[in-house]
């Protein structure tokens, strides 16, 4: 799959891409938001859990790293610019999130870990016995529903969360 960056991105150096933003649940298309967007930061005042920051260009992103996302709502609400698209409170079409476990997990090292399938309470993630006894975690892509959960328990820091590019053309 072929990727391109954005204008931003190649200015500060990120020719990979790989520093995304996540926007916040129920965030129009990227294109729309950052159009329709005001930049008033009155989403991350709304954030009860603290998570919605001010990322790149003044725009709101997600930082996990601070705690994981309870699907309030609270920053759609506040929205008056018509960023954000209508919302559900169980978190159901919030975002289309790819969620990762690296190498570096400890369950794959061999070292008993299951916090992140601890955590996650839509059963995302579940361990597969592998051949020698060590259990391997997978994420269903089905069931996750991007909380960030899992992220925030992590003692390795092994997941990974970028939006989506399921829907991004090869």
């Amino acid at each position: 799959m072929k990727k391109t960056i954005n204008r931003a991105q190649f200015l500060r150096g990120d020719i990979r891409g790989s520093r995304q933003l996540i926007r916040p649940p129920w965030s129009k298309p990227e294109a729309s938001f950052v159009e329709l967007c005001e930049r008033c930061d009155e989403c991350v005042k709304a954030c009860p859990e603290g998570i919605l920051v001010r990322g790149s260009g003044g725009f709101p992103s997600i930082n996990f790293a601070l705690g994981p996302c309870t699907f309030c709502g609270a920053c759609a609400e506040s929205c008056k610019h018509q960023a954000f698209t209508d919302t559900t409170q169980d978190g159901t079409g919030a975002w289309e999130l790819d969620v990762t476990i690296n190498d570096s997990c400890l369950a794959m090292k061999g070292i008993v870990c299951r916090s992140c399938s601890d955590a996650c309470e839509s059963a995302a993630i579940r361990f597969q016995l592998k051949t020698g006894g060590v259990s391997i975690p997978r994420v269903s892509e089905s069931r996750c529903n991007g909380c960030g959960e899992c992220f925030t328990v992590c003692p390795s820091k092994s997941i990974t969360i970028l939006p989506s590019q399921r829907d991004c053309a090869a």
